[in-house]
């Protein structure tokens, strides 16, 4: 059959399909993600790392944390705060200081104040032991923020998360100890969660408020003098981080072993315990708990996506070795969830680099909770290396998934913003 032939027979089938009411399907177009470099000129951790919130929004605008440059003897940090007042087109630095500090995380509340929190290994690392939290009010227009002192919390590691209801803050370190701040800078409660278990010591931290008020706290670990992310847990609290417990509802009594040694829940596999296994991002959801995280297994990486129940304590969904939409898989070392906590039925994001090659930032939707995935946006943008895709979970009051990454293959590096549409918000 000549080529000719082919392609009429191939119309005549295409109009006989649509003529008889079928409707011929099409692949969904993504919406863009829009991308802004707020800086041309920094450091490639700039953003370090997408286990905390380092962008936030409120009736104010949004405001972003990040560092510009940095020694080798990570003592001499510059770090910035800005403010973006027109969606995020242009920022102005609302604060910067040079200090022994990573990227600093971001709360804001309903009155829009901005709660910023930071540690200091001061000039030998860690002698200091100091963290910072600084409170920048609306009422006075971001201007001097009123510093506390945290002591005893320092590690370059941390998550900070807010809990207006009970006017409090949580603090993270993966130093072991667990801080509950009030919103005026008090700090209200300490207490030492873990310690080394028998294969490895605490890392990364997360948390995660639920909309009943049940905070949840995650962590990968590292194995014990050897650079191997070794394993993932979960735990939870009912009473604002006085107690806590398995997600079972099982008493912890810490401090106990951050590792498979000690009794939290674990996340990870035991088959993954000798390959890098870190975790992306925890999100609670309408009574479902989400995490997703890179297995560096060979010959190539996997990416698992995990859903557990709330109410059985037990995962209901584990996807792997690809975890993604149609045409977009998930896969790296970083991302995060987002989703209106507002509203339980509202659609549920995952955000990340869909490949090691096409390194634009990539979001996948869900709209049964983690049932089903599907491609949803993109970047135009193509970065050089995409590093520390962070962001909010929250969508932002005006219908925008917002966050954070690094472009380190730059020459310097630089710094961006995104954000993208919620499909809610499209109506």
């Amino acid at each position: 059959m000549n080529h000719w032939l082919r392609r009429g027979l191939a119309l005549l089938i295409l109009t006989a399909l649509t003529g008889s009411g079928f409707a011929m399907a099409e692949a969904p177009k993504l919406k863009t993600i829009w991308t802004r470099c707020v800086d041309e000129n920094a450091t490639g951790y700039a953003t370090f790392q997408s286990n905390n919130q380092k962008v936030v929004s409120n009736r104010r605008g949004y405001f972003m944390a990040y560092i510009r440059s940095r020694n080798e003897a990570y003592t001499a940090q510059q770090w910035r705060l800005i403010w973006s007042q027109d969606g995020g087109r242009n920022w102005t630095v609302l604060h910067e200081a040079t200090n022994a500090t990573n990227p600093a995380v971001l709360e804001t509340d309903s009155r829009d104040n901005v709660y910023l929190m930071r540690p200091d290994w001061g000039d030998a690392q860690w002698s200091n032991n100091m963290s910072y939290l600084y409170r920048f009010l609306a009422e006075r227009d971001y201007r001097d923020p009123i510093i506390t002192e945290v002591p005893g919390s320092v590690h370059g590691k941390y998550a900070l998360e807010i809990d207006e209801r009970r006017g409090q803050l949580y603090f993270f370190s993966a130093n072991e100890w667990f801080f509950v701040i009030g919103l005026d800078g008090k700090v209200r409660h300490q207490a030492r969660l873990m310690q080394p278990g028998e294969h490895a010591w605490l890392q990364y931290t997360y948390l995660d408020l639920d909309t009943d008020g049940t905070l949840y706290a995650a962590w990968t670990t590292q194995k014990k003098d050897v650079y191997l992310y070794w394993d993932i847990h979960c735990m939870k609290s009912v009473d604002g981080g006085r107690t806590w417990l398995r997600l079972d509802g099982t008493p912890l009594t810490p401090p106990f072993a951050a590792d498979d040694s000690g009794p939290t829940d674990l996340i990870s596999r035991p088959e993954e315990f000798e390959v890098h296994s870190w975790l992306w991002s925890l999100l609670a959801k309408a009574g479902k708990l989400h995490f997703t995280y890179q297995i560096q297994g060979r010959p190539e990486a996997t990416q698992r996506y995990v859903r557990y129940d709330l109410r059985t304590a037990r995962p209901d969904l584990d996807i792997a070795p690809r975890f993604g939409g149609e045409a977009l898989p998930m896969c790296r070392l970083d991302g995060f969830f987002a989703s209106d906590d507002r509203d339980p039925g509202s659609p549920l994001y995952c955000i990340g680099n869909s490949s090691s090659t096409s390194n634009r930032v990539t979001a996948i939707i869900s709209y049964d909770n983690g049932a089903t995935w599907h491609d949803y946006a993109q970047s135009r943008h193509t970065f050089g290396s995409l590093y520390a895709i962070g962001g909010c979970p929250e969508v932002t009051p005006d219908g925008h998934v917002i966050g954070s990454c690094t472009d380190q293959w730059s020459n310097p590096p630089r710094v961006y913003f995104f954000k993208f549409r919620s499909a809610r918000s499209e109506g």
